[in-house]
């Protein structure tokens, strides 16, 4: 469940355009992101709590109580609110 979740969120950020740094994975991904302050206050404000410490990128690691409404919240974060995606 947790590395189907991780997948999800990797399928739709890729689709949008946003690059991983890693090809594999299996609960932690690393995106790269062009605005990282920007990326990181979204976060902020919608109370997730991002990886910042990577140069150029932000980590994102699921468990078990990560929720669809946590990965739409993800894409919402990274993608914008008009990104399109579902968990489906």
């Amino acid at each position: 469940r947790i590395h189907r979740f991780a997948d999800i969120l990797a399928t739709g950020l890729t689709q949008k355009g946003l690059a991983l740094k890693h090809s594999t994975y299996f609960d932690t991904l690393t995106i790269m992101v062009d605005d990282k302050e920007a990326v990181l206050n979204k976060a902020y404000e919608q109370g997730l709590n991002l990886r910042a410490d990577l140069e150029g990128a932000v980590g994102v690691s699921l468990d078990e109580t990560t929720t669809r409404e946590d990965i739409v919240a993800l894409f919402d974060v990274l993608l914008g609110e008009e990104h399109g995606l579902t968990v489906e």
